[in-house]
């Protein structure tokens, strides 16, 4: 009898626990919902699971608002979210909201509504308002079994069909993206004009400032038509642009009848001029920036597979020619380029090897429109390593640094826009006081460190920012002091003088005195 009993109390036992943790569930597993639904006051956008649409798609002046601490919305867009709808009811001047059978009925500025028939007072009416009718969020969807949370810094209001955190509303996915569509964001660039002292004095200044992080922002060189020697007036290059900002690039031969420019030009991930030895400027696709003075090389090599052939050209468009070199000439060029050194040229032609012949000192080379030309001096065809090029194979160029890299840390991976200039001003955080040789000897004076005239620079900060300058009059030391000044870590002078030039959001800030050939560009997105 006593083992029956205690049989009997262990199961009364166990009936009790099974009672107490059903009677816990509710609490303990709280339904997670499955649609959320955020809208913002006053904002026509609202978030509807994954969707960022407007409350109103047929009008995008239709917004949530506010009255006496009630939010009213266009109801039909929420409840369509979640499986009901929202009638207009003409012969009671009102709207019917129904979900999971649950009614309710509103009239327009009354304040009594009907929940499953029964009378219910509101605080806040439904009122007509844009052609809309709008009604209390909070009262309709508590009503119909869904939950509202408010985000009060935000102004955002939640509707579930589940528990939401209250204290964690921002870190939903639909909060977050409602914060980041309605919040303004920060103007990629700006424009700063001030006077600046200076140890060495006082300038003043015309700063563009461009948030590279930005990924509405995009900054590219360009040349004219993408082709050398080819000038345009400064007017005309940003009307056709459709930048928000132009800055004058690479110095040019602009007293030659040929005006070349100085320095490396890669424009859209093609070089359009590659003549090694001043700083340079590279942009990638994604606006990281990098500085440095790379030698370049253009490696043509073979890809169809077969037997392996591959050359060399140091530069690219020049028509400086010497006795042991080699260059690449592209379309960029012309129509054709002017031998210095007898050599040999192989042609390519739409990807394939097309002709392989000697040239004479003198000769004039035409250059394929779909294609390009290596020419390699008498003293690079005659080494020991130098292959004879085979006709008909399928030929690339890469790009490449001397050695795979570049002594003062100029990366090409990715890099889509270069433009270069000097003297460095600023490289790696440190303020360089001395002067490259190229500018030291410049007879003109320009360069002194003394020597005032008008001056741009570009530079970039260690938070990821382009910084374009322009000066009506300036020193070499005081553009040193002011890029360092402006957070520079990295700094060099594009062209000056006469070439000084800087537009600005449809205004020119700085007019050259001559027609111009390499400019560097900032578009921004919407």
């Amino acid at each position: 009898m006593m083992r029956r009993h205690s049989r009997i109390k262990r199961i009364l036992s166990l009936l009790l626990s099974l009672a107490l943790l059903i009677s816990l569930a509710p609490a303990a597993l709280a339904a997670s919902p499955t649609q959320v639904v955020a809208l913002k006051i006053n904002s026509p956008w609202c978030v509807i699971g994954s969707e960022t649409t407007t409350i109103d798609t047929a009008n995008d002046k239709v917004v949530p608002v506010a009255e006496s601490g009630r939010t009213l919305v266009p109801i039909a867009r929420i409840l369509e979210a979640f499986g009901g709808s929202a009638t207009w009811v003409p012969e009671t001047n009102g709207v019917l909201c129904s979900l999971n059978g649950i009614e309710v009925e509103l009239t327009l500025n009354t304040t009594t509504a009907l929940v499953n028939g029964e009378s219910v007072t509101l605080d806040v009416p439904a009122k007509a308002m844009n052609s809309r009718t709008f009604v209390p969020v909070r009262f309709v969807s508590e009503s119909l079994g869904l939950t509202v949370q408010y985000e009060p810094t935000n102004q955002i209001v939640v509707v579930a069909d589940g528990d939401v955190d209250a204290s964690a509303l921002t870190s939903l996915s639909q909060v977050k993206t409602l914060i980041e569509k309605t919040t303004p964001k920060a103007e990629p660039t700006t424009l700063t004009q001030q006077s600046y002292a200076l140890p060495s004095g006082t300038v003043s200044a015309k700063v563009i400032t461009v948030n590279m992080s930005d990924p509405r922002v995009s900054v590219k060189a360009a040349l004219p038509d993408n082709k050398l020697n080819n000038t345009r007036a400064f007017s005309d290059i940003c009307a056709a642009s459709g930048a928000v900002a132009v800055i004058n690039a690479n110095y040019f031969q602009s007293y030659n009848a040929i005006k070349d420019p100085i320095g490396h030009v890669m424009v859209n991930g093609q070089f359009l001029y590659g003549s090694t030895g001043l700083n340079s400027l590279g942009i990638t696709a994604d606006n990281k920036m990098t500085f440095g003075r790379p030698a370049m090389f253009f490696r043509v090599k073979t890809t169809d597979g077969g037997k392996a052939q591959e050359w060399s050209g140091y530069e690219c468009n020049v028509l400086s020619q010497f006795a042991n070199q080699s260059v690449l000439y592209t379309p960029a060029r012309g129509a054709s380029f002017p031998v210095t050194y007898p050599g040999a040229v192989l042609v390519v032609e739409n990807g394939v090897t097309t002709t392989y012949r000697t040239v004479a000192s003198g000769e004039t080379i035409a250059i394929p429109a779909n294609g390009f030309v290596l020419y390699s001096s008498n003293e690079v065809t005659s080494t020991a390593w130098y292959q004879i090029p085979e006709m008909g194979r399928a030929v690339t160029i890469e790009p490449y640094l001397f050695a795979n890299a570049d002594s003062e840390g100029f990366e090409l991976e990715g890099v889509q826009s270069i433009v270069s200039g000097g003297p460095i001003l600023i490289k790696d955080g440190a303020v360089v006081s001395q002067m490259e040789s190229l500018f030291a000897n410049d007879t003109s004076g320009r360069f002194s460190v003394n020597g005032s005239a008008p001056r741009t620079a570009v530079g970039a900060t260690a938070d990821n920012k382009l910084v374009l300058v322009s000066v009506s009059s300036g020193t070499i030391q005081q553009m040193r002091e002011l890029m360092s000044q402006l957070g520079c870590v990295d700094a060099f002078c594009l062209d000056g003088g006469g070439s000084t030039a800087m537009y600005y959001k449809g205004q020119t800030l700085a007019s050259p005195g001559r027609q111009l050939t390499t400019t560097l560009q900032v578009f921004v997105s919407e």
